[in-house]
């Protein structure tokens, strides 16, 4: 496989933490430093 074969591809990965009472798709409480699955949102 030739050098000119290669392709780069380079992208971008961001996290933030939102500070709201709850999560972003549900209203499960958001609470830091609980067991976990202790906050979840059953369907």
């Amino acid at each position: 496989m030739a050098r000119a074969d290669w392709e780069a591809v380079i992208g971008l990965e961001i996290h933030v933490q939102l500070a709201t009472a709850t999560k972003l798709f549900s209203a499960a409480p958001v609470s830091f430093g609980d067991e976990p699955n202790e906050n979840i949102d059953p369907v």
